[in-house]
């Protein structure tokens, strides 16, 4: 969110109909609430009113995070 409470968006995307959303697999989750969150879907919870995919990485992406995160050594990564 921006200093003028603004969010970026892509006009391309949209959340889906609870009623494609799968079971089983990890995705984005829209409450009635209107904030969104990642889990599991179980196919019964009515408090879900969408949901997303979530985004695949980018291999090029995918280097900077893995294997090189471990706890153990989140300070070389950060530059401490």
């Amino acid at each position: 969110m921006t200093t003028n409470k603004e969010a970026e968006t892509d006009a391309h995307l949209w959340w889906r109909p609870m009623s494609s959303c799968p079971t089983g697999p990890k995705v984005m989750l829209l409450n009635a609430g209107g904030i969104a969150g990642v889990g599991w879907y179980d196919g019964k919870d009515k408090w879900w009113v969408a949901w997303h995919p979530l985004p695949k990485i980018p291999p090029d992406i995918k280097t900077l995070i893995e294997p090189t995160y471990k706890p153990s050594n989140i300070g070389n990564l950060i530059g401490d």
